[in-house]
């Protein structure tokens, strides 16, 4: 089962995804408060709405998501890990599939997640305390990156349910993210990541794959990064050849003194020991306008700069 990464910041969050320590402020955490009990006793539901609100809520508090969701590490950390359901509600997506607080708890009491519990008031859900939080080895990395999939050529009309089923007719995935541009619309390519190894290598040996009547290109995610950063330097090299003429190898080069406009770098400290690198932060702030990191994986901090304001990516 495949779960979407959403498209739409929860409107009690600055953001969904995750972020190291910045200069900037965020939104404080929801204080725990007084809820009404949610009776589920005859509510029903649809087999189809409950296995989507399952899979979703799954992604919500899963391995690949929590970790790095800076809204849902401040939420847990508040009250032992209970997050409300009207607090959830506030996910755009998950809401919806079902904005109805009874029946997600009777979804996830008759679901019997090993993942999911919810408390005995069914106005909170939280992640199972026996199942930790993996620590994020180098090893685990690798082996996500390894099944980490690249796809362009999807219809620009593409949603995330038509996605699902065109990428699961190919193997079972871990998630699958739409990627957006700066006016938040979908770009028509993806990055993925199938569930086992197995399945990716075979979807990547396959020969000609369609969305539509368009020819798909497909590729590892590392090797796309390669491919793009590639492309930067050559681009770069050939500017500057072209700019210096005959005269690169002696001239002086000249640097410009820009003056860029105030608001649009954000500082990002705190970095020593993570295992962070330049292609999470483009990852984390696709569509946001982000057009440049100045970073390298174990520096201290890192500089980012964008299109526009960075408090409006956030």
């Amino acid at each position: 089962m495949t779960a979407a990464v959403d498209s739409a910041t929860p409107v009690v969050s600055t953001t969904e995804n995750t972020a190291p320590n910045t200069t900037t402020t965020t939104a404080e955490p929801t204080k725990p408060a007084k809820l009404e009990v949610v009776s589920i006793e005859g509510v029903e539901v649809e087999e189809g709405v409950a296995k989507k609100v399952l899979k979703q809520l799954e992604y919500y508090f899963g391995d690949r998501n929590l970790p790095q969701d800076r809204f849902m590490l401040r939420e847990v950390a508040v009250d032992n890990g209970w997050i409300s359901l009207d607090t959830m509600l506030n996910f755009k997506r998950l809401a919806n599939i079902c904005n109805d607080k009874a029946q997600i708890a009777k979804i996830v009491t008759d679901g019997k997640s090993e993942l999911l519990q919810l408390n005995e008031e069914n106005n909170k859900i939280r992640r199972n305390p026996e199942k930790p939080l993996p620590k994020g080895t180098e090893a685990e990395k690798n082996t996500s990156n390894a099944k980490t999939v690249y796809v362009k050529g999807l219809s620009t009309d593409m949603t995330i349910d038509v996605a699902e089923q065109w990428f699961e007719e190919h193997g079972a995935m871990a998630y699958i993210k739409m990627r957006k541009d700066a006016e938040n619309k979908f770009k028509g390519s993806v990055f993925a990541e199938f569930a086992n190894q197995a399945d990716c290598d075979a979807f990547l040996a396959k020969g000609e794959l369609k969305s539509g009547d368009e020819v798909v290109t497909k590729m590892l995610r590392a090797d796309y990064y390669k491919e793009k950063n590639q492309k930067m330097k050559d681009t770069k090299n050939e500017k500057r050849s072209a700019q210096l003429g005959d005269t690169a190898a002696t001239a002086p080069v000249e640097v410009e003194n820009v003056e860029y406009e105030k608001g649009l770098v954000l500082r990002v400290d705190g970095l020593e020991g993570t295992e962070l690198t330049r292609e999470q932060f483009k990852d984390v702030f696709e569509g946001k306008g982000l057009e440049w990191v100045t970073f390298n994986k174990g520096d201290p901090k890192a500089n980012l700069r964008f299109a526009k304001s960075a408090m409006e990516a956030l």
